[in-house]
């Protein structure tokens, strides 16, 4: 069978996902290897996968400048960059450069790389060496297509005036003049050693077709027109629209059975004290995760804490990560359990509401346990655009943390517990979710692209 490279950023929720991908892959009978640039050796080889670690990448591309004092210091910098704008650019792309992946590429000789869409460095270099290679996507549609918003909006088609086509229209041209001003301001300030800029300069070494090359949109400096690209969701949670050619659903990838960094004693304890909880009372569990909010964002917190705490059936799981803070945690209500960190899936098997910020790995995993959601955007990425495709597709409801009360938010929950359409909704996904695992889409897709058959 086919020996397959797959190589994404490393970050929790691609990682995840690329876990499952992996593991259909093994089970089909090729070889695999796991590459990042993140140190994430342990967590991979944990799930029993073979790791290439590759050197952090250079997210900054601009050489250093000599110190510069007096007055009219900025205006002596900027001088300087145009006057050695050749060799700092020179610089600049040896700098980003990616020999260790070339060299990589050469001693593995893979058959296909599924490359993370914001590894540009590695697409480059792989198309320089003319192996066959698909990009692999986590997110919905990057690209401005007939009938979509742009992801990082809350937009729903055909809402209002900013999803009617003309408002749509709009919103496009407007993210379009800002992310040109943004690149053309860096572009200049830095005398070509930005790392778009740079990035351009290797794909030209490359031989990459620049007309391949979008300047818009998220994520990164630019996206791809015409390279085929696997998206790990489900075109029916996607809204409607006029599909980019070669973009295919591979559906959600959820791990079960992925391996997880364990809990501590206490943490431990706690969690088992949940579960005998909910047996013993009966009771609704309501499992909130924000540990991807900012730390400003105690407030909202707090809101959630005191909209459950009166409700006798309900029960609160908070998971906050980084937003612990002992300072409002002290004194906490019987029915509500706050954790660092809890082993998600195993809770959101016994979940009866997720609380969550829109990541779209907490919605596909939500969508797994048939778990209908209060989605309160965390405002980053593509969680805006998350938020409204689980109100569009009746999963759930999308709500503001920023103007919800404490009443507000009890209500909405009292909604999603009360209301089956919700839990109707989710299941109806919920098939769609298996028949994406017993057809096999995802196998057959790539396997098709080992093949060079057409798709």
């Amino acid at each position: 069978m086919a020996k397959i490279i797959c190589v994404t950023t490393g970050l929790t929720g691609i990682l995840n996902a690329s876990f499952e991908l992996v593991d259909r892959l093994d089970k089909a009978g090729h070889e695999v290897i796991y590459a990042s640039p993140r140190k994430i050796r342990e967590k991979v080889v944990a799930q029993g996968i073979t790791f290439f670690q590759l050197p952090e990448i250079n997210l900054t591309a601009e050489p250093e400048l000599p110190v510069f004092k007096g007055k009219f210091r900025k205006l002596a910098r900027l001088k300087y960059k145009y006057q050695h704008a050749e060799e700092r650019q020179s610089a600049a792309l040896n700098k980003i450069d990616p020999k260790k992946f070339s060299n990589f590429l050469e001693e593995v000789q893979p058959d296909l790389l599924l490359i993370d869409v914001e590894l540009h460095e590695y697409i480059f270099k792989t198309y320089g060496k003319k192996i066959p290679m698909v990009l692999l996507s986590q997110w919905f549609s990057l690209w401005k297509r007939k009938g979509l918003p742009y992801l990082l909006t809350d937009t729903i088609p055909g809402q209002g005036w900013r999803g009617h086509s003309v408002g749509l229209a709009i919103s496009w041209q407007q993210i379009k003049m800002q992310r040109w001003f943004t690149f053309a301001k860096k572009k200049w300030m830095s005398g070509g050693t930005d790392r778009r800029s740079s990035l351009l300069a290797l794909a030209q070494q490359e031989n990459f077709p620049l007309e391949m090359i979008r300047e818009n949109y998220w994520p990164g400096p630019f996206t791809y027109a015409a390279l085929p690209v696997l998206s790990m969701t489900m075109q029916e949670l996607e809204f409607p629209h006029d599909l980019r050619p070669g973009l295919y659903y591979l559906g959600a990838m959820i791990r079960e059975n992925r391996v997880e960094s364990p809990l501590d004693i206490s943490e431990a304890e706690k969690l088992s004290t949940v579960l005998q909880y909910k047996e013993a009372r009966q009771a609704t569990l309501i499992y909130c995760s924000v540990s991807t909010l900012s730390k400003g964002d105690t407030g909202f917190i707090k809101k959630i804490i005191t909209a459950v705490k009166d409700q006798s059936n309900w029960m609160l799981v908070l998971s906050l990560g980084a937003l612990q803070d002992k300072n409002y945690l002290a004194e906490l209500p019987e029915n509500v359990f706050v954790f660092t960190r809890v082993p998600q899936l195993k809770i959101l098997e016994v979940a009866d509401c997720s609380v969550n910020h829109g990541g779209i790995h907490t919605i596909n995993e939500c969508i797994h346990f048939q778990v209908p959601m209060l989605v309160y955007s965390g405002k980053r990425s593509d969680q805006n655009g998350c938020a409204a495709r689980v109100a569009y597709h009746q999963l759930g409801i999308m709500a503001d943390k920023d103007l919800d009360d404490v009443a507000t938010i009890r209500d909405k929950i009292g909604e999603i517990l009360g209301d089956q359409k919700y839990r109707m909704k989710v299941a109806a996904m919920h098939q769609h979710y298996l028949n994406y695992k017993k057809e096999k889409i995802a196998i057959s897709i790539i396997e098709k692209f080992i093949a060079k058959e057409e798709i």
